[in-house]
């Protein structure tokens, strides 16, 4: 008799409990993805400087452009969803690289 009086007087807060629980877990969620998706230009740029160093390593020079380290190396970039500047300014020197996603 007296366990019965004590789950009537907790069920109602297990039940709160779980409901903040699932909406904190939900909000962090949620932060989670916009900071991911924030960051996601600066990794392509590092990604591709990783590329570039690894080119310069094996050929002795970093290379022409973007598409031949999509060719000759494996990179994938999203043409769809974000611009992308190279600038090189001789094959010894590192090439200026910026990731911007579109729309933004």
């Amino acid at each position: 008799m007296f366990k019965s009086n004590i789950y009537k007087w907790v069920q109602p807060y297990i039940l709160i409990i779980i409901t903040i629980a699932a909406l904190v877990s939900i909000l962090f969620m949620d932060i989670f993805w916009e900071n991911r998706n924030a960051a996601q230009p600066e990794r392509i740029k590092e990604a591709i400087e990783r590329t570039c160093v690894q080119c310069y390593a094996l050929e002795g020079s970093y290379p022409p452009d973007l598409e031949y380290l999509s060719k000759n190396y494996g990179l994938i970039l999203n043409d769809e969803k974000y611009f992308y500047y190279y600038e090189i300014f001789a094959s010894n020197v590192m090439p200026y690289v910026e990731v911007y996603e579109k729309g933004t």
